[in-house]
């Protein structure tokens, strides 16, 4: 990728077993894109085990089950069998990756899993759950803390997404925000136009994203909307208005985990973290 910009070289798909093939096809085109490998990591938390073990723990079970204790064999059971399942569906939907894609795995905490698998060269996607229940479980609340905890870029990608083409959108904070070069690369990639919504006080000749335009073979559009509260992701959300755009890149030191989430929800589209670029001695950007 271009200087000031982060070098991808994987992207971790966090798979559990409520993740659907259309998230797995989402993660095989990016990989795809992007000519990256790809690793799906399905993730048996132990906290599970160890929740299913308290004499007093209950589960709920649809269709009129109603609540019972929680029956560890049942668990490991069914848990065995999602693992294969979303092995088959994985290799179905990376076939064209070739040799790029692997599956595992992995028992143990998600967080200490996560952890130790990504590199800053990362791209931790995870998919917001369908069922509005899933999406306060302890496991998806794991999911997230760890993988905004992790050394890579994060990806969320709402339950629905709304469209896979239109421009690539950077939510810049700075002139030099980090996301616009990154928004930028996988916009070329993509072969889409390129949107800087600038929240931040800005002019019309900000040098950084001039000498981008300049250098650059795609459009770029500038949209300046000022300085908006980090915290709000409506605000954020009607920022981008009527763009249709299909991916929001944001940089993660700006942007906390909730907004992103709250952005992939309101916008239907897949929403970008990336890790602030650090200066290494001689002044070379590094990730």
């Amino acid at each position: 990728m271009a200087a000031g910009s982060h070098s991808f070289k994987r992207v971790v798909l966090g798979l559990q077993p409520q993740t659907s093939d259309r998230m797995m096809r989402l993660a095989v085109d990016l990989a795809d894109l992007l000519e990256l490998e790809l690793l799906g990591l399905f993730l048996e938390e132990t906290g599970l085990r160890d929740l299913a073990s308290i004499p007093f723990a209950r589960e709920f079970r649809p269709l009129g089950g109603g609540w019972h204790p929680i029956d560890l064999d049942r668990l490991s059971h069914d848990m065995e069998i999602s693992a294969r399942s979303r092995e088959r569906m994985f290799a179905e939907a990376a076939k064209r990756l070739a040799a790029r894609s692997r599956f595992a795995v992995v028992r143990g905490s998600t967080a200490e899993t996560i952890a130790s698998i990504s590199q800053t060269t990362d791209i931790v996607m995870i998919a917001e759950p369908v069922s509005p229940a899933e999406r306060v479980t302890q496991q998806f609340s794991w999911l997230i803390e760890a993988a905004f905890h992790s050394a890579g870029a994060v990806m969320i990608v709402p339950s629905r997404v709304a469209r896979t083409r239109g421009p690539v959108a950077a939510i810049a904070a700075a002139p030099d925000d980090p996301c616009i070069a990154t928004a930028a690369e996988i916009a070329i990639a993509a072969n889409e136009e390129l949107v800087v919504v600038a929240a931040y006080e800005s002019t019309s000749d900000d040098l950084p994203i001039c000498k981008l335009a300049a250098g650059a073979a795609l459009t770029i559009k500038h949209i300046a909307v000022g300085k908006i509260p980090p915290s709000d992701p409506a605000a954020f959300s009607r920022a981008l208005n009527e763009l249709k755009e299909r991916l929001v890149v944001m940089t993660r030191d700006v942007h906390k985990h909730d907004v992103a989430l709250g952005m992939a929800s309101a916008r239907h589209v897949p929403i970008l973290v990336i890790e602030p670029l650090q200066i290494a001695d001689g002044g070379a950007a590094t990730h």
